[in-house]
């Protein structure tokens, strides 16, 4: 008998082997884990007495703080470029910029990668982009990738933030949005031009994801803001 469940995370419904009840599997969405045990159904409220009743409708008709003003977005987390953290700006077609600690932005130059500050007319103007942020973490092993997340970068001239202070970027990309298969493969390439092999082998569900066809998750692993 097939369990119907519900991800907590995609909302997708899923029908599981009855077998699998009680154990933790992963969507096959978003792959984020799931514990298999039935979708339980909302129960319906239970009626209040007429006072009870009437206190909660003037309660929800006063204005509260969370309506006064829009909650801010999860972007504005993100304020600071990390020292021991992976960043980097994808367009459509190549990998443009990456951020190392020490030299600032280096930009695409077309036969390899030169500080932003040397060739700012080689800035793209125009295009659609995305901010590609990987925490790092120290292990036993030494420094590893433990998580990737992303940004996107939108309107006109947005990636002059780039020839300007380093973490003026931080502040054009507010909103979590979904790479492209494409844009997966160009940071996984360059990750791998950059480290060694070894740096990402505690990264299975990283590189699993980069590797992947999954085009519904914003982020991969757990990130500690």
């Amino acid at each position: 008998m097939a369990i119907r469940v519900i991800c907590g995370s995609c909302g997708s419904k899923i029908d599981a082997k009855d077998e699998l009840r009680g154990q933790t599997r992963r969507c096959p969405k978003c792959r984020q884990p799931i514990l298999i045990e039935p979708a339980t159904q909302p129960q319906a409220p239970k009626p209040q007495p007429i006072e009870a009743a009437q206190a909660v409708s003037a309660s929800n008709s006063a204005p509260s703080a969370s309506d006064a003003a829009p909650p801010a977005t999860e972007g504005l987390k993100m304020r600071r470029l990390r020292p021991d953290d992976l960043y980097f700006v994808v367009g459509s077609d190549k990998l443009v910029a990456y951020w190392k600690s020490g030299e600032g932005w280096m930009l695409n130059v077309g036969n390899g990668f030169s500080q932003v500050k040397r060739s700012p007319g080689l800035i793209p103007d125009l295009g659609e982009f995305i901010l590609a942020e990987g925490r790092v973490a120290q292990t036993d092993n030494g420094r590893r990738l433990k998580a990737m997340r992303f940004w996107s970068l939108t309107g006109r001239g947005v990636l002059l933030a780039l020839g300007r202070a380093e973490t003026e970027i931080l502040e054009k990309a507010q909103f979590p949005t979904v790479p492209s298969g494409a844009q997966k493969r160009f940071i996984l390439d360059q990750i791998r031009k950059l480290y060694f092999r070894d740096f990402t082998d505690d990264a299975l569900e990283v590189v699993e994801f980069l590797t992947s066809f999954d085009s519904h998750s914003q982020s991969i692993g757990t990130f500690d803001d």
